[in-house]
């Protein structure tokens, strides 16, 4: 069985609602989910204007890495996602963060459509915080160091920049 670390984003509407149905329909169409970090508001990055709701949540899926990734872009749609501005305001973001295989190792996907681990978040406390909560220990296979410590190496950056 395939290990995801998600993290989950909202800033339109009811950002909470978004999110529980975000985190139902993974339950339902791509596995069990093992951990769930607590709600983290944050300040709009990019092209948004409305502050995020964050979380992240470690799923375990029998699903592919680029399969997981459309269903996650399913989901996205039932809920109202629109892609029409990058870094824009959205109803819902679900994004790969880490994947683990059956072993509990950290692998690496590269494809046109995914790269996994995700390629911003080692710089973004609002992927950082709420991963480090629930998968602190997990090793990030490029950084060769775990999520709390990125999360600690990020903290130190923008406390003493």
């Amino acid at each position: 069985m395939n290990q995801y670390l998600l993290a989950l984003g909202a800033n339109l509407g009811d950002r909470e609602y978004y999110i529980e149905q975000a985190i139902e329909a993974i339950r339902t169409s791509c596995g069990l989910i093992i951990k769930r970090a607590p709600l983290l508001e944050t300040e709009p990055l990019g092209a948004a204007q409305h502050t995020f709701l964050n979380t992240a949540i470690v799923c375990h899926s029998a699903r592919e890495p680029e399969d997981l990734l459309r269903t996650l872009h399913d989901i996205e749609s039932r809920l109202g996602r629109e892609r029409s501005v990058k870094w824009g305001d959205r109803t819902i973001d679900c994004d790969v963060i880490l994947w683990r295989d059956r072993e509990e190792k950290s692998r690496i996907w590269s494809s046109s459509t995914l790269q996994i681990p995700h390629p911003e978040a080692v710089h973004r406390d609002f992927v950082l915080q709420p991963a480090a909560a629930i998968a602190g220990d997990w090793i990030h296979p490029i950084e060769d160091r775990t999520i709390l410590q990125l999360w600690q190496r990020l903290l130190a950056i923008k406390t003493h920049p």
